[in-house]
């Protein structure tokens, strides 16, 4: 309950929260579209930690040292873009065109917008990726300066954010990691879009959350004072922290406290009512100057000391400490990787990934990550460098536990903050985070992702760790890059372009290969593809593939030569690339394409295609290749049926 005389105290500040209100139902209904009830209901949650907490230049939005702040329920926007509008960061023009095309505003928060740090949308996402956002800042107090990095990473989600089991997955580390810079503001209304929150969910969240051993503050979502008390409480803790605010879906209107007020626009006179109880002006998208510059003074008298100390520290740090600032400020995490040196010899691609990415840690401090459990068979430790944890926040290999789909969402928040993150697990296991893997390449952000044992070659694990489709379903995701080297000499140049590229990348690795072939010695991945091998005359049979199915397809070109056939063998490395390129290497005759995954990726190239249209079997390597017809004598009466020739 609200007590009048808190009213009367903060009186310009609820006039400012009114006012927002009013301009997102306003934005909602001049779109016919959107979601005026976490608009209504947490507008004091948005507003108290903007005015009495956040650190951030409204002159510079990009400020490094900025606190973090993530709509994880992004379907809240419109609420955000009128905070926005108010502290003149975004225009009148942008808010009358919320969710329109070619807009600033659109449904969800993107990051074009600004002073927009992340893309939210799948719920969820936002609260998982705010654990990245904290290691990050953790990691780069730790090991690059400790006055000058020193942010907060703070996230408004919902009842719904909280139901995704990828928020438990992230926050668990989060407590693990004791990242107690990261505050979690939670609009508790009770209400899902379908009905009350207890058809689907009686969960004790408090009680959860003190399992999860956070400090939990339960506080009246629509008074100032709580909630300013409890982020102030909160920062004095040494564990993070979640603020549960009791809120009222839909507040003032006749729909308040429904389901009903989630997801639908407000009629006119529904909008009049609302705008008459919280007393602001009916006519639409208005609101008095004085009203946007008493917002604006308190943010730029409260920030001006702050701002001013930190421009002085920074000013003051000798000649070598300032480059490698404004090499992090300036988020520049493209590396060449040209002068490295590393061992490969009679070694698997995935011993010489790890040994090619320890060569670049030790000379580009960005570069951070781990994987899912899986470092040891993945190869990812980074040997020179102790774990991440709490007794050590200046570690570069992270122990993320069994949780894919947290690793890949709390990697996107680390490259969020300019770091170059990785991560790691098994081929098959892409699927647990391929929701964060499509957030990755909606931002453009430079996250690698390692998959290994990436084929039936795995053997006898069997059906569930043979992959299939992943492959051809990973290719499928516009700005994602999928790299499938064959050998070391591919592996590398795979490395040069990832670090060159600013952009999400997929490495994809066997268990096993260790073939090095002459030919890819000088091979270059800028356009996808080549020629590995070329034919001699006019009249020859080209063999297509990547990855460890190029040891097979050069057999079988040597097979072929023993018969009097003419080869081309063409290499596709990275297939978005390639396609990208146009580079007319295929002809349009006698091409097979041969992988030991789905077929349909190489349909665009040829109608031949060696492959697999169904799950594997448990075996030893050998027999589930022979199974599938994997070897070199029936591969090659297979090429031979395909292009009408005969032994």
């Amino acid at each position: 309950m609200i007590f009048k005389r808190e009213k009367d105290y903060y009186k310009e500040d609820y006039q400012v929260i009114n006012y927002m209100r009013s301009l997102a139902i306003d934005m909602i209904h001049n779109a016919n579209s959107g979601h005026p009830g976490i608009c209504l209901g947490a507008a004091t949650i948005l507003y108290t930690l903007y005015s009495k907490h956040m650190m951030f230049d409204l002159d510079n939005p990009n400020w490094y040292n900025r606190d973090r702040f993530i709509l994880s329920a992004g379907h809240g926007a419109p609420l955000f873009y009128a905070m926005l509008y108010m502290l003149g960061k975004i225009s009148l023009n942008d808010i009358q065109n919320l969710r329109q095309l070619g807009s600033i505003t659109p449904g969800h928060p993107e990051t074009f917008t600004p002073m927009v740090d992340m893309a939210t949308g799948p719920l969820g996402q936002g609260v998982a990726s705010s654990v990245g956002m904290a290691i990050a800042e953790r990691y780069l107090n730790a090991t690059y300066n400790k006055t000058l990095i020193n942010h907060y990473t703070y996230v408004l989600c919902g009842d719904g954010d909280l139901m995704e089991g990828i928020s438990y997955e992230a926050l668990a580390l989060a407590s693990r990691l004791k990242l107690n810079k990261l505050i979690i503001l939670y609009d508790n209304n009770d209400v899902t879009l379908d009905g009350r929150l207890d058809m689907s969910s009686t969960e004790d969240i408090i009680t959860r959350f003190k399992a999860l051993n956070f400090n939990v503050f339960v506080v009246d979502g629509e008074s100032i004072r709580d909630i300013d008390g409890a982020i102030i409480r909160a920062k004095q803790e040494d564990m993070p922290s979640i603020i549960v605010c009791k809120t009222i879906i839909g507040r003032y209107s006749s729909l308040e406290g429904t389901n009903k007020v989630h997801g639908k626009p407000l009629d006119d006179n529904e909008i009049i009512n609302i705008k008459e109880k919280i007393d602001v002006l009916t006519t639409p998208f208005s609101i008095p100057v004085n009203i946007m510059d008493y917002f604006k003074g308190i943010i730029n008298d409260r920030m001006y000391y702050p701002l001013r100390e930190w421009k002085r520290r920074y000013a003051s740090l000798k000649a070598n400490s300032k480059e490698k600032m404004d090499q992090l400020f300036s988020i520049e995490n493209s590396f060449d990787i040209k002068n490295i040196q590393y061992e490969y010899e009679k070694m698997s691609l995935r011993d010489i990934s790890g040994n090619i990415l320890n060569a670049i840690s030790k000379d580009f401090p960005l570069l951070i990550g781990g994987s899912a459990d899986l470092s040891s068979s993945c190869k990812t430790t980074l040997k020179d460098y102790e774990m991440f944890d709490y007794e050590n926040y200046s570690g570069r290999n992270i122990s993320f536990g069994i949780r894919e789909h947290a690793m890949g969402a709390i990697m996107n928040g680390m490259a969020l903050s300019g770091l170059r993150a990785f991560g790691s697990t098994f081929m098959v296991f892409s699927d647990y985070l391929r929701p964060a893997i499509r957030m990755s390449a909606i931002m453009n952000l430079p996250v690698l992702y390692i998959f290994t044992h990436d084929s039936i070659t795995v053997g006898e694990d069997g059906v569930t760790h043979q992959p299939i489709e992943q492959i051809a379903s990973l290719n499928l995701i516009p700005n994602l890059y999928v790299y499938r080297p064959f050998d070391a000499n591919e592996l590398y140049a795979c490395y040069y372009e990832i670090f060159k590229e600013k952009r999400p990348s997929v490495l994809s690795l066997p268990r096993d290969s260790k073939k090095i072939v002459s030919e890819t010695k000088k091979v270059k991945i800028k356009d996808g593809a080549y020629i590995l091998k070329s034919e001699k005359t006019k009249n020859f049979i080209t063999l297509m593939g990547n990855g460890e199915e190029l040891d097979l397809i050069i057999k079988t070109s040597e097979n072929l030569n023993k018969l009097g056939y003419d080869t081309r063998i063409v290499s596709i490395p990275c297939l978005k690339n390639f396609l990208e390129s146009k580079k007319e290497i295929i002809p349009n005759r006698n091409v097979v394409a041969i992988t030991l995954g789905v077929k349909e990726p190489f349909y665009r190239f040829t109608k031949n295609v060696i492959g697999i249209d169904c799950f594997g079997v448990s075996a030893k390597k050998e027999d589930v290749l022979n199974y599938f017809g994997f070897n070199e004598t029936k591969i090659l009466d297979e090429v031979l049926r395909m292009v009408g020739k005969k032994k």
